[in-house]
């Protein structure tokens, strides 16, 4: 907690908790969606090319807002560009653009122009935390009885949200990812479990969604109303054409993993340091996708 009061008092005050900032010169275009709840940056880049100018802008407004984590979503044929200014290949979306993946690029913002890359250490934390969660998805029914799954207006959803965000850091954020994206919510428990929050925020020119929870579940039974919620959500973005599902969570959370598991979503990725845990520190995390146009359990290519 030390460290996430810490950075709340470096937070710049008067300023929107995410902003979009633009860089452009006669080479390069960019714009930067600066979180400062979350502490990161997404970058979007209206011009690819390998230009040091690129990373030095984004270093630099990393670390006046007190960035530690930058990622950026791009075709194949752009990773290239940002692994030579520093960036590191993390994972891939299925379906991203629709007809073809989204690659994400990530980086640890530090006094190295290499970025930091998950250890093996880490990534054999991440097989583990999957191979438990495989196991617990195992014994779930697939229709999970006393689960009360219920769309949720935007008010209740960001008011759950602040509140869990008042007391610490928590998995989801409800903040804007994308630029001119819609976002829907759904409540669900299951029997007497505290209720839990999950949300999408889709593009339908592109055809994918960010999906996420408000809060990691710490028991059987919010695990199952996470899955419940995740299984309302995700036939909610197949009747509106979404093609591709995404989601972040932590490397070490065997709960969360099974409910991702139980809703049709596989492990495509790892990312350093891509979320922060309940201390505001930052910790490796899993990256969770799902083809909503294949069936549940197609292998990706």
């Amino acid at each position: 907690m030390v460290r996430a009061k810490a950075a709340a008092a470096k937070r710049p005050k008067n300023k929107p908790t995410v902003e979009e900032l633009y860089f452009r010169s006669d080479s390069a275009y960019l714009c930067l969606l600066v979180n400062r709840r979350n502490r990161s940056i997404r970058v979007i880049d209206f011009r690819a090319g390998a230009l040091p100018a690129k990373r030095l802008y984004i270093q630099s407004v990393a670390t006046q807002e007190n960035i530690d984590k930058v990622i950026t979503l791009v075709e194949k044929d752009e990773v290239s560009s940002w692994t030579r200014v520093g960036f590191v290949r993390e994972g891939t979306i299925p379906g991203f653009y629709k007809r073809s993946d989204g690659h994400l690029c990530g980086c640890v913002i530090g006094d190295k122009t290499a970025s930091v890359e998950v250890s093996e250490a880490s990534s054999k934390l991440a097989e583990r935390t999957i191979n438990a969660a495989k196991k617990a998805a195992k014994d779930i029914p697939e229709k999970i009885k006393g689960a009360t799954v219920r769309p949720a207006s935007e008010k209740d959803a960001l008011a759950a949200r602040d509140a869990a965000w008042r007391k610490g850091p928590t998995l989801g954020s409800f903040d804007i990812f994308g630029r001119d994206a819609e976002r829907i919510y759904y409540d669900a428990s299951v029997r007497r479990s505290k209720t839990n929050y999950v949300s999408a925020e889709f593009q339908d020119c592109f055809g994918h969604a960010l999906v996420e929870v408000l809060r990691t579940p710490t028991t059987e039974n919010e695990t199952l109303a996470v899955l419940a919620g995740l299984q309302a959500l995700g036939t909610d973005l197949e009747d509106r054409g979404i093609v591709a599902a995404f989601a972040f969570a932590p490397n070490d959370n065997v709960e969360i993993s099974t409910a991702y598991l139980g809703a049709g979503y596989r492990k495509t990725g790892l990312l350093a340091q891509g979320v922060l845990d309940a201390d505001g520190n930052r910790k490796d995390a899993i990256l969770w996708t799902r083809k909503l146009a294949n069936p549940l359990g197609e292998d990706y290519e």
